[in-house]
Parts: C-alpha cells; structure tokens; sequence
C-alpha cells in the first residue's frame, strides 16, 4: 500500500512537471510567434504566408496533412531568385489559427483562391503539391486550368491508395486514438521525446523541419487529427477530378529505403513498395503532358531529401 502511494505521488509530480514544462514552452515560443510573420485576413481569421520574389509567374507550394510552411523554405528561397513564390499554413496548422470551416478539398482550395487573390501574386501559376496536397487541390485546380502553367505532384496522394491496400497493409499505418495524442501533446511528452530523436527517420536532428514540427505540433495537432479523420472523404471527392487536359504535369516518386524502415514484415514492404510504384504511373493519365520522375535518393519527404531534383523540375515549368 505504502509503495502504491509514493508511486501515485511519482506520478502526479511528474504529470504536473510534464504540463507546467509544456506550458512554458508555448509560453516562451508564442510571444514572438507574430514577430516579422504576414497574415492575410481569410475566412475572420488570419492566415500566415511567405511571399518571395518578384516574377510574371507564381509558384505555389501547397503542404500535405498537419504540414505547413517550413518544409518549402529552403526550395522557396532558391526559387525566389527567379520567380514570385508563395506558402502558407493552413488554418489550424502552425501560424494559422482554425477558423471551424469543416476539411474538406473545397475547403482547402477555397481558401487558397483566396489568398492568392489577396496577396495579389500574378498569373499563371506553377502549383506544386506535396503529399496530400495532391488530393485537396483537385477542385482549385478544376476551376483555374487556365491559371495554371505547370503542376508538380511531390510524393503526392493517390484517391485509390486506400482503396487498392490490402488490410494488412492498411493496419501497419498506427494512427493513435485521440486522447492519447492529447495525452503527450498537452504534458510536454512528445515535445521532450522530440527533442532526442528525430520526427522522422527522413529528417535529420538539425533540420528547421524538425525544429518547427517538434516546437509547434501543439497548434497543429487538433487540425491534423481532422485531416485524418477527413481522410476517405477527401479521396473519393478527388476521384471526380480527374482529367487536368494539356496542363504539364510532373509526378515525383521517391524510392529510398527509407521510407519503408518502419515496416518490418518484408511481404507488407513488397506490397506497399509495388502499389506506390503502381499509384505514381497511374498519375500520368490525369494529363496528356505528363512525366514520370523517380528519385533514389529520398523517400516521402523530398523537400529535405533531394531539394535539388524539385527546384529543377519546377524551373523547367517556368
């Protein structure tokens, strides 16, 4: 009984220790959060962006599920040497407060349309999209055709990917229930265990990304969380959007090792190695322009892993 007792009491000091440690974090880290940031009024709310260069075209880097800004700003600088360029995050991600609109594709291109319009970035536009991105600009790039000069998909999201996985395929992807993800958020969990080990076995300790996604995850996660929960919706509403005409497309594919390291079972690694395979070459018939470029040496993160290859595929759209 006596053991049980001093346990509780280890207990209840380390969880107070855990929440007051995270409460000084985002104490510490929110009274500069504004500081030298733009924010254009979307939806009652603000929405951060990053505007560089000055040219007559805009590339648009659109980020994937919980992403925002800072996995572009090495590729942003290079290319604002050559053209005007534009992130931001999402509302509920990073800088952007939620503004309660329900995730949904028409959403997200929404409210890019908007921003676009009110940060006055010219005509026509180099859209590129990583990961999920892929999937929620389907409507914006329904309605702007005509405004769009290049499309770049980035490891981007295929409709069918969850469709075509086998279960057990679909059971390796741990997606952890709420109140845990609340849990380790809000007691300084996972802001300590991020900063020992890496968010990703793709981004390096010293990288910006890893810095911002380990300091910032706290304004992120409820927005994440939805895109998840969004997810299958968001896919079947893509697959409407299916033919983007003579509009240069270029899909990059990575095929590092790395992105399979956490699936230990060798016949689930063979069977989601031969459908991203599948999924990638199957993008091509969203245009009559299209290409196929793959790279060995990143896996799902490009931006960190071969900035390289992207900031040359994006020059030759220009």
């Amino acid at each position: 009984m006596l053991l049980l007792k001093w346990f509780s009491l280890l207990l209840i000091v380390l969880l107070t220790t855990g929440f007051g440690y995270e409460q000084f974090s985002r104490w510490r880290l929110e009274r500069s959060i504004r500081k030298n940031r733009t924010f254009a009024h979307v939806n009652s709310k603000p929405l951060h962006y990053v505007k560089k260069g000055n040219g007559n075209a805009t590339v648009v880097f659109v980020s994937g599920m919980g992403s925002g800004h800072v996995i572009w700003q090495e590729l942003q600088d290079s290319l604002a040497l050559h053209a005007t360029t534009l992130s931001y995050d999402r509302n509920g991600i990073l800088f952007s407060p939620a503004n309660g609109d329900m995730l949904s594709n028409e959403t997200v291109s929404q409210e890019l349309e908007a921003l676009l319009e009110q940060t006055k970035c010219p005509k026509p536009y180099i859209l590129v999209m990583h990961s999920m991105a892929g999937i929620y600009m389907r409507p914006f790039i329904a309605r702007h055709l005509h405004d769009i000069k290049g499309l770049v998909f980035a490891e981007a999201a295929h409709p069918h990917q969850l469709r075509e996985a086998s279960d057990e395929l679909l059971k390796s992807r741990f997606i952890p229930p709420k109140w845990l993800v609340n849990f380790v958020v809000n007691l300084g969990i996972y802001r300590t265990f991020f900063s020992f080990f890496p968010v990703s076995n793709e981004i390096p300790m010293d990288h910006r990304l890893q810095h911002a996604e380990r300091n910032f995850f706290y304004k992120s996660y409820r927005r994440l969380l939805k895109e998840v929960e969004s997810e299958q919706q968001n896919f079947d509403d893509a697959s409407r959007h299916g033919d983007f005409g003579n509009t240069p497309l270029i899909i990059i594919a990575g095929t590092s090792e790395s992105r399979y390291k956490n699936i230990k079972d060798q016949t689930i690694k063979t069977e989601y190695c031969q459908l991203m395979e599948k999924l990638s070459k199957d993008f091509l018939q969203l245009s009559k322009k299209s290409e196929l470029i793959t790279t060995e040496k990143s896996g799902h993160i490009l931006q960190v892993n071969d900035n390289e290859l992207l900031c040359n595929v994006i020059k030759t759209l220009f």
